[in-house]
């Protein structure tokens, strides 16, 4: 594997980058069903660590169009975790454990949101106060987390072989006309 980016990794992450704030942007109107987590995994399992640095692209895009916000904290820790565990289970080729995993991240996204919420929106006071508050924030975005975990789970089971047959059709051509990795 070549060290660095080429030509080709810059333009598939900017289409990677443009192509998850699209997904984004269409499905706004759904409560916290979102094709984010899918597509991070599938450019990781295309790419390897490469697609790490999708990450703070798309989130200074997100900054750009939403503006600042504490969000941004949380998907600079929340985002690139999902990557790592995508490559560390890159080799499965299951869609059943793929939607697993991805069903358990949109479970589990406001548990990890919650210390950035505590430090952030709690006014200083005892660490049990922070703890309480931050236990309470978490338990009443759950029905969201639910949401989150069963869209993840749906688009992932749905569109996991489609894309992999895709991207294998694409690798195929691609390696047809002579362009190379």
């Amino acid at each position: 594997m070549k060290k660095g980016f080429s030509i080709k990794d810059i333009a598939y992450i900017g289409m990677a980058v443009a192509l998850i704030e699209s997904c984004k942007i269409a499905l706004s109107f759904l409560p916290n069903i979102e094709l984010t987590s899918f597509w991070l995994i599938m450019f990781t399992l295309l790419m390897g660590w490469k697609a790490l640095i999708i990450v703070p692209i798309f989130i200074s895009v997100e900054a750009g169009i939403y503006g600042p916000h504490v969000w941004i904290i949380m998907y600079l820790y929340i985002w690139p975790l999902l990557v790592i565990m995508a490559m560390i289970f890159r080799k499965n080729r299951s869609a059943l454990f793929w939607a697993l995993l991805s069903g358990f991240f949109g479970l589990a996204f406001g548990l990890m949101c919650t210390p950035a919420q505590v430090i952030f929106f709690t006014k200083p006071q005892t660490l049990e106060k922070a703890l309480k508050a931050g236990f309470t924030w978490w338990v009443a975005g759950i029905p969201f987390d639910v949401a989150h975990c069963i869209g993840n789970f749906t688009l992932m089971l749905t569109l996991y072989h489609p894309i992999r047959l895709a991207v294998g059709k694409l690798r195929a051509h691609h390696d047809d006309l002579g362009l190379g990795s």
